[in-house]
């Protein structure tokens, strides 16, 4: 994904970065779920679980209806999924 407005600190022989999305106000939004805890330390003060448990986004892989000039049919898509109870209990 890619920001609205973004600055680019390029050298002169380097490319313009590539912009994969057809309209900058139609960037997509994804949410993420992130599980931490307290992190836990043993008798001597080692950390022995440091708290962090997962990042996972809410997204689906579907493949290409269609072909494009950058990707075949058929090949596999991220999507954005929208997040509601029933979403967020799977």
């Amino acid at each position: 994904m890619t920001k609205m407005n973004r600055n680019y600190y390029l050298l002169p022989q380097e490319d313009d970065p590539v912009r994969t999305i057809r309209n900058k106000n139609c960037i997509g939004k994804v949410m993420f779920l992130t599980a931490v805890a307290r992190p836990r330390y043993d008798a001597e003060g080692n950390v022995t679980f440091s708290g962090k448990i997962g990042v996972w986004p809410f997204v689906q892989e579907i493949p290409a209806a269609r072909r494009s000039e950058n990707r075949a049919r058929g090949t596999m898509e991220i999507k954005n999924v929208t997040v509601n109870r029933r979403v967020m209990r799977q």
